[in-house]
């Protein structure tokens, strides 16, 4: 193999299906909790799927580090560091519209957060000894989560310094913020890790794919087993505002589970159908989310609200179609934009776009229906801006 061909970008499409099946279950989750009656959301089959989508976020920001571990090992060269910070302000920017829409002026939810870790994870990549800290990282994160935490919780310390120490430790529900630094980093961490492994063993997965499958399996089983006996003990599996011990075991059986399905998926052409309609690519990824939320309220306006399960499964199936769709077309349109050669005045057009949106956001806050059009309209702009060069 020559050194031109080593320097290739190798594209894994078990990415692009491990964003759609983690799109998926977001979608799932957030359809049952606006439209099923409140009684079907707590128990028997509609409360199982619910419990079962609610780690969507977690695949979301673990596949977030297994990108950054992929394009490590790939050798590529580091964008400059204005490219960095420009994606990682078009998320909180995108984030944020979401708190304005709701009457807050700050907070830190879904793509804050992925932001937020991407910074991280860049900053790791371009270490002498990413490894180390990942690893590091996985671990101080628990710990702090699960072991310091819940004593300077008893000591009453994570309420001070403005609940900063709260959001790092994760041991107290701070309104605005849906993920606190502690568990949630694990997981970009934990996503770097094996990504790493990923590149390191490549042709081990392709030649050997159904092994690697089953291993991925078996070893999902421990903490599935953990958590069994969590809740044999009473122990309890919630992520909002914190994150519960036996949620945060279990994820990893949920992760493994979901890497399992993926290579299983990707293993035969004959898939090939399902394996385009699950792809999410980059800006399909990110489009989905303000797509979906606003199918939703769509959904829930027209008096789609407290239905049973045969009528969910027929509203989230609806909104799962017409959110990929709506995304893989939000990326075909950022592939046209990319061609243009006049980049300056695209990306001062699209600017001025997102700050009447934002404007226009801030003015009709008090009004949730009035407020999600431009909500929607300035994060569609957001993520075209991902591909649009900068006027440097």
């Amino acid at each position: 193999m020559t050194n031109n061909t080593q320097k290739q970008s190798i594209h894994w499409q078990e990415l692009d299906i491990l964003r759609g099946l983690a799109a998926l279950l977001m979608i799932v989750n957030h359809v049952g909790y606006k439209t099923l009656a409140t009684n079907q959301t707590d128990s028997g089959l509609a409360g199982t799927i619910l419990f079962i989508s609610s780690f969507a976020p977690v695949l979301f920001f673990f596949v977030t580090g297994l990108g950054y571990g992929i394009q490590s090992s790939q050798k590529k060269k580091a964008s400059h560091w204005y490219v960095i910070l420009n994606k990682v302000f078009i998320l909180i920017f995108a984030d944020l519209l979401m708190h304005w829409s709701e009457g807050r002026w700050l907070g830190l939810d879904f793509l804050g957060f992925i932001g937020l870790s991407s910074l991280v994870m860049e900053f790791i990549r371009r270490s002498k000894s990413p490894i180390t800290y990942c690893i590091a990282g996985l671990a101080s994160v628990s710990l702090m989560r699960y072991l310091v935490g819940p004593i300077i919780h008893r000591l009453g310390y994570d309420q001070q310094a403005w609940g900063v120490l709260g959001w790092v430790f994760g041991t107290s529900a701070i309104p605005g913020i849906s993920y606190p630094l502690s568990p949630w980093m694990a997981y970009p961490f934990a996503g770097y890790l094996l990504g790493v492994a990923a590149m390191r063993y490549r042709n081990i997965i392709e030649t050997r794919r159904l092994q690697v499958v089953s291993g991925l399996l078996i070893i999902a089983g421990l903490p599935g087993v953990v958590g069994l006996i969590l809740a044999q003990r009473g122990a309890s599996f919630f992520r909002w505002g914190t994150v519960s011990l036996g949620f945060y075991v279990v994820s990893f059986t949920v992760i493994l589970i979901g890497l399992a399905i993926v290579l299983a998926i990707c293993g035969t052409s004959k898939l090939r159908p399902y394996q385009e309609a699950l792809s999410l690519r980059g800006i399909a990824s990110l489009a989905v989310v303000p797509i979906h939320y606003f199918l939703i309220h769509l959904i829930v306006i027209s008096g789609g609200v407290g239905v049973d399960l045969f009528k969910y499964s027929l509203i989230a199936i609806a909104v799962l179609f017409a959110s990929f769709f709506l995304s893989h077309s939000v990326e075909h349109l950022s592939q046209i934009i990319r061609q243009v050669k006049k980049q300056r005045i695209i990306w001062f057009g699209l600017v001025v776009s997102f700050i009447l949106a934002a404007i226009m956001t801030l003015v009709t806050r008090e009004s949730t229906f009035l407020a999600i059009l431009p909500r929607t309209f300035g994060q569609i702009i957001l993520c075209l801006l991902f591909v649009v060069r900068l006027p440097m």
